[in-house]
């Protein structure tokens, strides 16, 4: 830019507006701001629902598949519950290990950027 349109630049930044903000201006950003941060939230949860929903039923549906031996049998028994019980429990800590560390790493360190 030349010294003129930077001149002009820094003189209309040093000047007061010529019109009024009402109050409660800031207010009406944040909360519009705040609003669409909810619904995006409530998208992404849906979305997260609907994913573990899909790959749920992927499991099953190869499960079914290829080895339809082992729903029947699961069906029958319960020690075949038993035995998922630490399954379950090891995915969740998983879960918390991977939730920890993208809260830790990535957002508080702004990696995502």
């Amino acid at each position: 830019m030349t010294k003129r349109i930077e001149d002009l630049i820094d003189e209309a930044l040093k000047t007061e507006p010529s019109f009024q903000l009402r109050k409660d201006f800031k207010d009406r950003v944040v909360h519009a701001i705040r609003k669409k941060e909810k619904a995006s939230q409530r998208r992404l949860y849906l979305w997260m629902a609907l994913g573990t929903i899909v790959i749920f039923g992927f499991g099953y549906g190869t499960i079914a598949y290829f080895m339809p031996a082992v729903l029947e049998n699961f069906g029958g028994t319960m020690n075949s519950l038993e035995n998922l019980v630490p399954l379950g429990v090891l995915a969740g800590v998983i879960v918390f290990i991977i939730q920890y560390l993208d809260k830790k790493l990535v957002k508080d360190r702004m990696l995502h950027i």
